[in-house]
């Protein structure tokens, strides 16, 4: 049977923007409950992007979704705590947890500073795991969940100046593996939504509309440019499938293949 979204508490990271603030959109509107969770508040504005905190819980609300917000650093183990204390204070537990909050430092792999990969590893690995490590055991004993991490098709190629995106995607995904092959099989599904086109998100307009369309684009052009929305119906699709689908990354043209959106 397809998992039911209807009446779910879903903790989405990364929320405030982009692909995580969209597919917060689709499981609210889905009948879930959010627990939207990003850096920016209304005290803490981001420099160059649009976006906060209490404006999406703002924006569910217009559209009747219950929502509530942490703000929170992902590198940070006690804010990460605090996601996951507030998650059981206010709802019990969590059904679906959407590791969406990504970080990336482009430049020649031995330049970038070793404290900019540990800032990777911490919110791409670390982070989801520590969220996990708080909000799966409840999964677990109600005998259903779902955990779905964003990664990118970054983490397939081997491009100049990515290897800490690439590096740390590519470790998101092998993490997410040893979830279903250690914990699969019990009701919860780990896996993983490998965005492989790029997706026109708040942060991809900055760089097209500052750095041009071959840097935005990497030479690529615009014919498979996919919007943040399509990529939230993507995730919904895969949080949808049932308890024996699990242990997958998978790209937009997968699910496609795979009768999907």
């Amino acid at each position: 049977m397809p998992f039911s979204i209807d009446g779910s508490v879903a903790v989405v990271t990364g929320a405030t923007r982009g692909i995580g603030r969209q597919i917060a959109f689709r499981l609210g509107r889905s009948g879930a409950k959010l627990v939207v969770v990003g850096r920016t508040g209304a005290d803490h504005p981001d420099a160059l992007l649009p976006g906060s905190l209490p404006e999406v819980v703002a924006a569910l609300a217009e559209e009747g979704i219950e929502a509530c917000s942490v703000q929170a650093d992902l590198t940070s183990s006690d804010d990460i705590a605090r996601i996951v204390a507030d998650t059981l204070e206010w709802h019990g537990g969590c059904d679906i947890l959407v590791n969406n909050a990504a970080y990336t430092s482009n430049g020649p792999i031995i330049e970038v500073p070793w404290a900019r990969w540990e800032k990777g590893f911490r919110v791409q690995v670390v982070g989801p795991m520590q969220l996990c490590q708080g909000l799966v055991p409840k999964m677990l004993e109600r005998g259903t969940g779902r955990v779905l991490s964003v990664s990118s098709g970054a983490s397939l190629s081997l491009s100049h100046n990515l290897a800490l995106y690439s590096t740390t995607k590519q470790a998101m995904e092998r993490w997410s593996e040893y979830m279903h092959l250690e914990l699969g099989g019990q009701g919860v599904t780990f896996n993983v939504l490998r965005v492989d086109s790029i997706v026109s998100t708040e942060g991809w307009w900055h760089v097209y509309n500052t750095q041009g369309e071959d840097i935005a684009t990497g030479g690529n052009g615009l014919d498979t440019l996919q919007t943040p929305e399509y990529a939230a119906t993507c995730a919904e699709w895969m949080i949808r499938q049932p308890d024996d689908w699990s242990g997958h990354s998978t790209g937009f043209k997968d699910i496609e293949a795979l009768g999907g959106p």
